[in-house]
């Protein structure tokens, strides 16, 4: 019997050794497992590459790196193998695009390319420059701002901020379905209305003229009496903000 035991003790003994190591050395692989993440940020429009673009990376929401790009624009991260990352990519004038990045094995590389779309500024429309926002026109015989046409204004601010020598004319109109005297008015205080939001943004009061035209300034045939589509009426209710020097 006590031959037994220690013949037991002998054999049993070193497997309880030999599984603990195993287990130590895959905590160990797993922690060390690591891969490189690399790409450029380039200009969606015309695949240049946008240098000095900011670059971070984030995991479970939480700043892991970040880098300033190059003259290249390329970009380099080491991840931890089976996890998920957010990416995203910064640059003056252009849009922020982020992207969720899965890493994989071990050695294994990954190559992603962040595009951006360039923030057009101005537009020109006949002899006239004014600055290029989306379509931007209060809600039929309202006088409130919605968060919509608050992005659109917002841009108007920090362009105006960017070239503090422009002034700009707060141009409104209306179509042409109400009465003249009213639209001029709604007009009036609706063009009042946005260069107050612009003056809280904190543009100067004497680079922005208020202009209410009522329908007097139609882009199309849509005149008063005229049978037209709700689509052609709503070209004429726009807001333009027209540079001037």
């Amino acid at each position: 019997m006590k031959k037994n035991l220690i013949l037991f003790a002998l054999l049993f003994i070193p497997f309880i050794g030999f599984s603990q190591d195993l287990s130590n050395l895959s905590i160990k692989e797993s922690t060390d497992c690591s891969l490189i993440l690399t790409g450029k940020v380039t200009n969606v429009k015309n695949g240049e590459v946008i240098p000095n673009s900011f670059v971070q990376l984030f995991k479970r929401g939480e700043l892991v790196s970040s880098i300033q790009t190059g003259d290249d624009a390329s970009f380099s991260f080491n991840l931890n193998c089976g996890s998920r990352y957010n990416i995203n990519a910064r640059s003056e004038n252009f849009t922020i695009n982020s992207k969720i990045v899965y890493s994989s094995s071990k050695g294994e590389a990954k190559e992603l390319n962040l595009q951006l779309y360039p923030i057009k500024e101005f537009k020109f429309i006949d002899t006239n420059k004014l600055i290029d926002v989306e379509y931007l026109s209060f809600e039929t015989d309202g006088s409130n701002i919605g968060i919509i046409a608050s992005e659109q204004l917002n841009k108007v601010a920090n362009v105006m901020k960017k070239y503090p020598d422009i002034r700009v004319s707060v141009d409104v109109h209306t179509d042409s379905k109400g009465e003249p005297e009213y639209s001029l008015n709604i007009t009036k205080e609706r063009a009042d209305i946005v260069v107050n939001f612009l003056i809280e943004k904190g543009i100067e009061a004497d680079r922005i003229d208020a202009n209410g035209y009522g329908d007097s300034q139609l882009v199309n045939h849509c005149a008063k009496d005229v049978k037209c589509s709700e689509a052609e009426h709503r070209a004429n209710r726009r807001i333009d903000f027209i540079v001037m020097q």
